[in-house]
C-alpha cells in the first residue's frame, strides 16, 4: 500500500484556514452576487448599521471586524462609491470619522441578509448543524479569545519536528 504524502496543508493552520476562507467566501459570494456585493462588504455594511444612534469611527469598525485600517478602507470604497455608506466627520473631533450608513445601504442590507440566510442554511446543510456550531464556536475562541501575541517567539532556528524534512 502507498501512503501519500503530508498535503502542505496539514500541519500549517493558517494555510488551512486561509484556503477554507477563501472557499467559503467564494460560496457566500455567490449568493450575494445578485446584490452586487461580496461578503466582506456585506460585513462591513452589517456591523456599520447596528450603530445607527451613533456611527462607528472608521477605528472602531475595524476593531470590531478584526480588520486592519487599510484592509477596511478597501471594503469601504465601493460602499462609498455606490452610496451605500458615507464617511462624515465626527461633531466633537473633525479628525475622526465616522462610518454612517445611508438609507440606500440599509436597503441593500436587508436585501442581502436573505440572501445571506440562504448561504448560511445551505453551508449548515452541507456541512452540518453541529459541526457548523462547533466550527463557529473554535473560530470565535480564535478571533477573539486567544492570545498569540503573549506567545514567547522562538530564537531557536531548529524546526519543529513535524517540519522536518
Amino acid at each position: 500500500m502507498t501512503t501519500q504524502p503530508p498535503s502542505p496543508f496539514s500541519y500549517c493552520s493558517a494555510a488551512a484556514l486561509r484556503m477554507a476562507a477563501r472557499r467559503v467566501s467564494q460560496f457566500y459570494d455567490g449568493f450575494l452576487a445578485p446584490e452586487g456585493l461580496k461578503i466582506s462588504q456585506y460585513s462591513v455594511l452589517a456591523v456599520a448599521a447596528r450603530r445607527r444612534e451613533k456611527p462607528p469611527t472608521v477605528n472602531e469598525l475595524a476593531d470590531e471586524l478584526g480588520m486592519d485600517r487599510s484592509t477596511l478602507g478597501h471594503n469601504l470604497r465601493p460602499l462609498e462609491r455606490d452610496g451605500l455608506i458615507a464617511l462624515e466627520s465626527d461633531a466633537a473631533d473633525k479628525r475622526v470619522r465616522r462610518v454612517v450608513v445611508t438609507e440606500l445601504g440599509r436597503a441593500k442590507k436587508r436585501a442581502c441578509r436573505e440572501l445571506w440566510i440562504r448561504a448560511q442554511s445551505r453551508f449548515e446543510e452541507a456541512f452540518g448543524s453541529s459541526r457548523t456550531a462547533e466550527l463557529g464556536s473554535m473560530l470565535t475562541v480564535i478571533a477573539h479569545e486567544l492570545d498569540l501575541r503573549s506567545m514567547p517567539l522562538s530564537v531557536s532556528h531548529e524546526r519543529p519536528d513535524h517540519v522536518r524534512s
